[in-house]
């Protein structure tokens, strides 16, 4: 097919198509006339791209969703939808802060609202950017709650600088084989599975006792099959030691989630809440050891 009627059935003007040629997204064959002939693949890449383009999705990052192995082009779309979900979320907050400069011209607090904001979208980010897929998305869902407080005191900037430190030195990488089974399990997570996972977590910390009295027989068992032989020859463990190697090697515990604690009040208090709560799972002989977020 040539290029006039290749652009009318992906919706793309010729100007586009030469340019998505130029950049190496497309590469139809040249006849000896010199005309460009695109295969049905071609045009199945090019109608693929009018779609991301609409969607907002920039010339960059379209080479990372085309990808030549599909599970790679697939991770690349979900890290960028789920930057785009934090953008929008950025973005409504901001709207908010607009109306209220609006109705109350207090432009001082609301300079200190939006520097809160610019902190929180900073520590955010920098988690996505360390911990991809549904495991990022998880440990921003868990800790944004606890970044709305102002940076007002000087171990509280030390902290966020600290913080900011740590999350630009780390990054989580899988191998090859795990990076595609991680997205696999993980392809139907949503923000509700995510809201409801934290929300279940943090009211079982909550109420200790009544968690291990509902949930004891569960967990006895959950806790067997972990010790398992299918279990610990499974991707699954694999999975689980490659992220528990990746923490401790990070300095998760003993960095990162210290300055969170000098960061924030309210996360402090969780933070006691949680080492409580596994002592006692440690106690009821349930967990080997504790581990907290």
């Amino acid at each position: 097919m040539f290029i006039n009627e290749v652009c009318k059935t992906c919706a793309l003007t010729k100007k586009a198509v030469e340019y998505y040629i130029a950049q190496g997204l497309v590469a139809p064959s040249v006849q000896e006339n010199g005309y460009r002939d695109f295969s049905d693949a071609d045009i199945e890449r090019l109608k693929k791209i009018s779609v991301l383009r609409g969607l907002g999705i920039s010339a960059a990052e379209l080479q990372k969703i085309l990808s030549v192995q599909q599970e790679m082009g697939d991770a690349a779309l979900k890290a960028i939808s789920d930057r785009k979900r934090m953008e929008i979320a950025v973005m409504q907050e901001k709207r908010q802060l607009l109306q209220e400069l609006s109705s109350t011209q207090d432009w001082d607090l609301v300079q200190k609202k939006l520097r809160q904001l610019q902190n929180k979208q900073s520590v955010l980010a920098r988690l996505q950017e360390a911990f991809p897929g549904y495991y990022g998305n998880y440990i921003c869902q868990h800790f944004a709650p606890y970044l709305n407080e102002p940076v007002e005191t000087q171990e509280q900037q030390e902290a966020f600088e600290t913080i900011l430190d740590f999350l630009d030195r780390v990054h989580l990488e899988l191998p090859a084989d795990l990076q595609a089974y991680y997205c696999e399990v993980t392809a139907a997570y949503d923000d509700t599975i995510m809201e409801t996972v934290d929300a279940k977590v943090k009211s079982a910390y909550g109420d200790m006792e009544r968690f291990l009295a509902e949930n004891r027989e569960a967990i006895e068992a959950y806790m067997k099959y972990k010790a398992s032989e299918a279990y610990q020859s499974s991707n699954a463990f694999r999975l689980e030691q490659e992220l528990k190697q990746f923490i401790s090697a990070s300095g998760y515990y003993e960095v990162f989630l210290p300055a969170m604690c000098r960061l924030s009040k309210s996360y402090r208090e969780y933070r006691k809440m949680m080492m409580n709560a596994n002592q006692r799972f440690v106690q009821e002989g349930l967990y080997g050891q504790a581990e907290t977020n």
